[in-house]
């Protein structure tokens, strides 16, 4: 597990620490203070030899570039690099660095924009806004991405004029190794797509582990008795709808679509099996409350904690709910440990570190109702 996360001029976050971490971490603050940045360093340092990890926060949150390339009017889509640094720059000597002590040995990424041949080519005029066309030219401009500790990795990505990575150019770059050595899960705010439940759904489907999806779903309706995905065929239609899973109810033999059944039942299901196919890894939710009512978040910590004992999970999630983390200290209550396996990590825009809150002062806000966000 990792035991703090050191973030140094990625995105919004020029120099900060996330400290005395747990097996699960509520992460807390204002908007825009850098909680899902920090989710997003984190895939990033997990997922050592796989650059396109890089790009997934870029993908999520819309920064794209478009131009025309030359080839009978098309429009070439770019992934915009300039986000990624503190201070929204693409310049030689640009960098970021994300690390952690893990086991006692310090490990991670360092990425950094270089002109290594000597940059002949005028300089990217950057920002640009997703509906901006202009003309890719050449640069001599490289992203290095150096993974370091004992996994290391490196990779080069060349960045065209725009200061960006084109879509052609990772579409050609070689797939990562088929297993990396942190599994990653990340559900955003958006919750997981129709093809990512049905995937995770069917690896586990028939065996020990299906049982926790359903255990998930009955926190919501008891009365749910099997899930089942329908063919591909007949889920194509749902790619941007909460579909493809069906639900049998006990006594009755119809079967029920899952999008009948309300935003926190696709939630709650994208949450269990997110955790079930991060074993020995890491999952990541950005507002882990969204579509649940209060009343079933308290069932909802314990399903999650014991989840993550079981499969060796660490989880770091946001809020911006009271109701979300005062909840949290029914779990904190169940085992209070000297180290602290559930923490609540407060998030402030204008301090370099943290403020962790242990088991034992999670229980004491919520006991006196105070206020922690």
């Amino acid at each position: 597990m990792l035991s703090c996360v050191h973030i140094r001029g990625y995105r919004g976050l020029r120099n900060f620490t996330l400290n005395s971490l747990g097996r699960v971490n509520l992460l807390v603050g204002a908007n825009n203070c850098g909680k899902t940045s920090i989710l997003e360093a984190i895939q990033i340092l997990a997922s050592t030899g796989e650059p396109r990890s890089l790009l997934r926060g870029v993908v999520r949150r819309g920064e794209r570039l478009t131009s025309p390339n030359g080839r009978q009017g098309r429009v070439s889509l770019s992934h915009d690099l300039s986000h990624l640094f503190y201070g929204h720059e693409v310049v030689p000597g640009q960098e970021f660095e994300i690390s952690s002590d893990q086991s006692g040995a310090l490990a991670g990424v360092l990425v950094r924009v270089t002109d290594d041949d000597g940059f002949k080519g005028a300089s990217p005029s950057l920002p640009f806004t997703s509906d901006d066309e202009v003309s890719i030219g050449e640069s001599e401009w490289t992203l290095n991405i150096n993974w370091y500790g004992d996994d290391g990795a490196f990779f080069e990505l060349p960045i065209n004029s725009l200061g960006a990575v084109s879509f052609d150019e990772l579409r050609h770059y070689p797939r990562p190794r088929s297993t990396p050595n942190t599994p990653v899960q990340h559900i955003s705010t958006a919750g997981l797509s129709v093809d990512e439940v049905t995937r995770m759904f069917e690896d586990v489907v028939l065996t020990p582990d299906e049982d926790l999806a359903i255990e998930a779903l009955r926190l919501i309706e008891p009365k749910i008795e099997r899930l089942a995905t329908v063919g591909s065929d007949r889920r194509s239609s749902y790619s941007r709808e909460r579909g493809g899973v069906v639900i049998k109810m006990m006594g009755s033999a119809q079967r029920v679509p899952i999008g009948s059944m309300g935003d926190g039942m696709w939630r709650l299901l994208g949450l269990a099996l997110a955790l079930v196919n991060a074993e020995g890894g890491i999952l990541l939710v950005d507002e882990i409350d969204t579509g649940l009512h209060f009343s079933v978040m308290d069932r909802m910590w314990k399903l999650l904690a014991e989840g993550a004992e079981k499969f060796s999970v660490q989880v770091f999630a946001t809020t911006h709910s009271r109701d979300c983390y005062e909840s949290l200290s029914t779990i904190a209550r169940i085992d209070v440990s000297e180290g602290s396996q559930v923490t609540i990590q407060r998030i402030e825009s204008n301090r370099t570190t943290s403020v962790a809150f242990t088991e034992q002062e999670i229980i004491a806000a919520s006991d006196r109702g105070m206020e922690i966000r």
